[in-house]
């Protein structure tokens, strides 16, 4: 699981600004999304420690749930297709 974060070299940085490209595309945020990306990485760090490698599919979904949550704290008016929408394209992400 999370094969760009952990295999493909990508790291948590590149996987985080990758989620807020989603992020932006989807909201048509402008600006600087910095606080995102360093919430981003904070939580795919947590999210990694929390299961010491043995990632199930299971666990998967907690953690794109938990995206979603911090979605929601950066676009609270954001209508539920485009939130799902935007979970979508993170999950092939991840």
């Amino acid at each position: 699981m999370l094969y760009n974060y952990f295999v493909s070299g990508t790291g948590v940085v590149g996987v985080a600004k990758q989620i807020a490209d989603v992020i932006v595309r989807k909201f048509n945020i402008t600006g600087t999304v910095t606080d995102l990306i360093n919430s981003l990485v904070f939580k795919l760090k947590v999210i990694y420690r929390a299961h010491d490698g043995d990632f199930s599919w299971r666990d998967l979904g907690g953690a794109i749930l938990d995206l979603g949550q911090l979605i929601l704290t950066f676009v609270p008016a954001g209508k539920l297709t485009a939130i799902v929408s935007a979970l979508w394209d993170i999950a092939t992400i991840l």
